[in-house]
């Protein structure tokens, strides 16, 4: 074996690595809508809550929790489904994520500011805001998934 054909083997492998870790970072098509879902659904039980006392603070509290857990079983689910698994840390994951994550974060508070400029009841601001946010957790997954295929359509 000649060093150049070591050497040709060895980017191969590289390529290889490099296209596996980007394929890792692919949600799968199902994430986004349950993840919007997720987040949605426990914002119409908070506004459904409202001003029913103990039990629609309850059935306010099941719902957010459980939302909370659905979102994170979907990320487990969603890094366990590509077949290659990339450990990160939590702070690797916000520094890559930070700017979507203030995006949506950002267009959320202008939408419980703009249903308290219109005057919108307590109920009505609480589901815009997580709608908004469920919208925006599912653009973030698409375009981080159309910028990994770009990469990976680009040649080494």
């Amino acid at each position: 074996m000649s060093v150049d054909s070591a050497a040709d083997a060895l980017r191969n492998v590289d390529t290889a690595r490099a296209g596996a870790r980007l394929r890792a970072g692919l949600t799968p098509a199902w994430y986004g809508p349950a993840a919007a879902a997720a987040l949605i659904v426990p914002g119409a039980g908070g506004a459904w809550g409202v001003g029913r006392g103990a039990q629609g603070a309850l059935v306010s509290l099941v719902l957010s929790l459980g939302g909370l857990a659905v979102t994170v079983g979907l990320v487990r689910a969603a890094r366990r489904a590509t077949g290659v698994v990339v450990t990160r840390t939590w702070f690797s994951r916000l520094r890559r994520g930070w700017l979507g994550l203030l995006v949506v974060l950002v267009a959320g508070i202008a939408g419980w500011v703009l249903c308290r400029q219109a005057g919108a009841g307590e109920a009505v601001t609480r589901m815009t805001v997580f709608t908004v946010w469920g919208l925006g957790a599912w653009s973030v997954c698409a375009m981080r998934n159309a910028a990994i295929r770009q990469k990976l359509r680009e040649p080494a």
